[in-house]
């Protein structure tokens, strides 16, 4: 008769250790598997900053070239201001009034929206089309003004006017009506997106941002700086 040797199950101790090995090999695979993902994302997004310059650039460009002249205002929401003038230049005597005058920035400085203007080919004392960019910021969050989108609005002036160009620019109470020419764009340092330089050609320096991989990761944002420059030429 044969006796079968007895087959010893695992102990306690040794489930347990068998487990721990297993729970930490599994951390490590996630580790990697996020690290992974995350650098993908990461790619990814920097191919989108890479595209979102190329547009930007290329539709910047061509819509420069053929306008006749631009203003740049300090933002979208902030086109007019108030001076004070004399009522009759010719006689001073009858005081002084408050009128509105539009708020473009000089040679030399920055604003967040920029307006091209397309004379009337019959008349150009008159303005036949205007095309705009601006920047509409994100929110802010804990008293930092996030990145937000690079909007882009194109006006026929039906027919013609010979009214100063911020009257000309409509009211939007909601921006996002407009199509979006840059995802998410922030100015470099304290500057705004667009350099007035000689009222004669347009500095754009700002920098591109796309949401990467998980936050607190390395790689949570992908950046990139832009800068080039366009002047009109119609």
């Amino acid at each position: 008769m044969k006796i079968r040797p007895q087959r010893r199950a695992f102990t306690l101790v040794e489930i347990m250790v068998a487990m721990s090995v297993m729970v930490m090999i599994m951390a490590v695979l996630l580790r990697t598997f996020i690290e992974v993902l995350n650098t993908y994302k990461y790619d990814t997004a920097k191919i989108l900053i890479n595209h979102d310059i190329r547009r930007f650039t290329a539709s910047m460009t061509e819509d420069a070239t053929y306008s006749n002249y631009f203003k740049i205002f300090p933002a979208y929401g902030n086109l007019t201001r108030s001076v004070t003038t004399l009522v009759n230049p010719s006689d001073p005597d009858q005081g002084y009034t408050t009128a509105m005058t539009d708020s473009s920035i000089a040679d030399g400085q920055t604003g967040d929206c920029l307006v091209l203007v397309y004379k009337d080919t019959s008349d150009d004392t008159k303005i036949a089309r205007i095309i705009c960019y601006f920047r509409n910021p994100g929110p802010t969050v804990n008293g930092v003004q996030q990145p937000g989108p690079v909007r882009r609005f194109d006006l026929p002036i039906t027919p013609s006017s010979s009214l100063p160009v911020w009257q000309l620019i409509p009211d939007i109470p909601d921006p996002t009506i407009y199509p979006v020419v840059v995802e998410l764009s922030q100015d470099i340092g304290s500057g705004l997106l667009f350099y007035d330089f000689q009222d004669r050609a347009i500095i754009i320096n700002g920098q591109i941002v796309q949401r990467g991989g998980a936050l607190n990761s390395v790689h949570f944002n992908a950046t990139n700086t832009y800068n080039f420059t366009v002047s009109p030429r119609g």
